[in-house]
């Protein structure tokens, strides 16, 4: 049986409480929710890889192209690969975050709807958003000329919004699957997420994926 959260925290929250066996989720910020909340472990063994990609309105080929060229000359000079290090290797460069309140200039918005629960790739510290995705997505906005303007939604609100137009993309984590490519498009990978298994830390009981479920087979 499969039960959805809203946010990451609400997921291990009910794992604590043993409503769920296990949660699901990226590796990096599955680190994070393991050292906040006392008695979880990750299993040993990861789940599954995902690629990482920027979704767009259904032929917006204009703005997807545009991203798209940003995005690959910011990956090929290493800007990218400098943000991804310094979440999740702490490379002690400085972080860059994003206003929660816009300011108003005279560049075009580029508006990047989000859902705000996911460190290292998006949250909230004070008044700033910050993030792998977070900056990222501003690099991006620099090059081609845009502000940016972050809308912390809820996840299962992201398509919809970038879909009718409310949003110019979503940025959340997002893994490309062809359910999501009936709804939008999408950018080129620009990081890879590893799926790992949160339990409870049962002094040694559990340490694999198969451990918990002998029939499971992982995907190829």
């Amino acid at each position: 049986r499969v039960v959805q959260y809203s946010t990451a925290n609400e997921a291990v929250l009910a794992l604590s409480g043993g409503s769920v066996d296990c949660v699901i989720i990226d590796n990096e910020p599955a680190k994070a929710l393991v050292a906040e909340n006392e008695g979880l472990k990750i299993l040993d063994t990861s789940y599954a890889e995902e690629d990482y990609a920027i979704c767009f309105q259904k032929g917006n080929t204009e703005l997807k192209d545009a991203v798209d060229g940003a995005l690959k000359a910011l990956i090929d000079d290493g800007s990218v690969k400098k943000i991804v290090d310094k979440y999740i290797s702490n490379s002690g460069e400085a972080l860059v975050g994003v206003p929660v309140k816009a300011v108003d200039t005279d560049k075009p918005n580029l508006v990047m709807a989000t859902n705000a629960e996911f460190p290292p790739y998006e949250y909230i510290d004070g008044d700033k958003y910050y993030g792998i995705d977070v900056e990222v997505a501003k690099i991006i906005a620099d090059k081609l000329g845009y502000d940016l303007v972050i809308e912390n939604v809820a996840f299962d609100s992201i398509i919809p919004g970038v879909q009718s137009g409310k949003y110019s993309m979503g940025m959340a984590g997002m893994t490309v699957t062809d359910e999501r490519l009936k709804s939008v498009d999408f950018s080129s990978t620009y990081a890879t997420g590893i799926q790992v298994v949160i339990t409870k830390d049962d002094g040694g009981k559990i340490n694999a994926i198969e451990d918990l479920d002998p029939y499971y087979v992982p995907a190829e």
